[in-house]
């Protein structure tokens, strides 16, 4: 029997194994199952994010000190799946000049749940697709430092938050049409 849980989690898992490196989705399995997952010490996979973001920038390291996913499992129509990160620290350097006009490669990861066979039904995608929408990610704690020889830059921001809104710009969950 297909079970609405296995496929959500799928997806989530998926996305979470395309941007952090070494990522064991059997770790976080039976966790998510209570509508908690919790991971610490995670280093990002910087080729993705150099990839997803095409900056003038490369990735020297990337590190998550705690990831938290909250997916209110039988409220997945009305709330949204929230994803809290707890100190992730960036650092970068400035690409040679003439190489960040990258092209993404071939060989770049996708989140293994889109190959599913059940992605193709319409209440599924549906359903999918207004989680991905209503997701809202919080980011305490973001250090961005800029590295060029022996100089540093660095950047703390406290808090940053992403998710939908109402009209009035108060937090929301916004039915798709």
């Amino acid at each position: 029997m297909f079970r609405i849980e296995s496929y959500i989690t799928s997806i989530i898992l998926s996305y979470a194994d395309r941007y952090i490196k070494n990522f064991r989705q059997q770790d976080a399995q039976f966790s998510l199952w209570e509508g908690d997952g919790s991971f610490q010490n995670l280093n990002l996979d910087l080729d993705v994010l150099e990839q997803e973001l095409n900056l003038p920038f490369s990735f020297v390291s990337g590190h998550i000190h705690e990831l938290l996913i909250h997916v209110p499992w039988t409220r997945l129509t009305s709330e949204p799946v929230q994803i809290t990160i707890n100190t992730i620290e960036c650092v970068m350097k400035l690409k040679p000049v003439g190489s960040h006009q990258t092209t993404a490669k071939s060989t770049r990861k996708s989140p293994r749940a889109l190959d599913d066979p059940h992605s193709q039904s319409s209440l599924m995608s549906s359903l999918v697709n207004k989680i991905i929408c209503n997701l809202s990610v919080t980011c305490n704690n973001l250090i961005l430092k800029y590295v060029e020889e022996d100089i540093v830059l660095s950047m703390n921001i406290k808090t940053l938050s992403f998710g939908t809104v109402n009209d009035s710009w108060n937090p929301a969950f916004i039915e798709l049409s």
